[in-house]
């Protein structure tokens, strides 16, 4: 079973080349690395050109993360997709944790992610303790995203049943993890696999972004409108989460402040 592994990235020369070393030191084997480069004007093309001459480079211009995602998707060759966010490392074991999910017959997995906030100086996990979830899981997803992209294995053609990442700027994972929990149980590994940074320039980070929240929400509305994997609880609890951001949403300088809001208003 071969697996690739997809990083997007936009100016991030440095960051992205301990991104790629991370999934090439893998073992027992490495994955194929196709890294998206969307735009960057800081040298990084030439960068890993020098640095990783057998790394796949695809560049673009300003597709965003999730598009960005679909491409070098298209053009890997593996029939397990991992996804590696140019500001994030895997930890030694990653690969083989979440492939043991896949070889028991899950289409989708994920394991733990170690969050270091540069912003406040905390540290994190995603999922939380105790808010792990596995198998049928669609309803918990609405709750909130307990996973992301750098901590996630999805099979081929999983990832094309649920057709690829949204073009959002922010919320395309979750929307892209909502439509494979409508059609897939997930498989989760206890272990943490992945070291996330977040930092002012990460696309986590709020400032700057007011309507990015009430968007958001606005398109998981939709889906779940749409969705006949929905019920009348998920809407009530998507309309509970627009009422926070219109009364809250400009006090939250990252998503963690938004997780922690609605942990704090019982919406999660």
């Amino acid at each position: 079973m071969k697996v690739s592994c997809v990083i997007p990235t936009r100016d991030r020369k440095d960051m992205v080349q301990e991104a790629i070393a991370s999934a090439l030191a893998q073992r027992p084997r490495a994955p194929e690395v196709v890294v998206v480069d969307d735009g960057s004007t800081d040298g990084t093309a030439e960068a890993l050109r020098s640095r990783f001459p057998r790394v796949r480079l695809v560049q673009t211009s300003g597709l965003g993360p999730g598009w960005a995602r679909n491409l070098g998707a298209g053009a890997a060759g593996g029939d397990v997709l991992m996804f590696l966010d140019s500001d994030d490392v895997w930890r030694p074991g990653h690969v083989q944790a979440l492939l043991d999910l896949v070889e028991q017959g899950f289409d989708v997995a994920y394991g733990v992610t170690r969050n270091q906030d540069a912003l406040t100086g905390q540290t994190f996990f995603i999922p939380e303790p105790g808010r792990e979830a596995s198998g049928p899981c669609f309803h918990e997803l609405v709750r909130w995203c307990f996973l992301v992209p750098s901590s996630a294995a999805v099979t081929r053609r999983a990832f094309d049943a649920a057709g690829g990442f949204g073009p959002e700027r922010l919320g395309e994972d979750w929307l892209f993890f909502l439509e494979l929990a409508a059609r897939f149980p997930f498989g989760f590994t206890p272990e943490i696999i992945t070291d996330r940074l977040l930092h002012p320039g990460s696309l986590c980070c709020l400032e700057q972004k007011p309507q990015a929240i009430p968007r958001t929400l606005d398109r998981i509305q939709g889906f779940i409108e749409r969705s006949e994997a929905a019920g009348a609880e998920d809407m009530d609890r998507i309309r509970g989460m627009q009422a926070l951001a219109s009364e809250e949403g400009e006090q939250w300088r990252t998503i963690q402040d938004w997780y922690s809001s609605m942990k704090r208003h019982g919406l999660v």
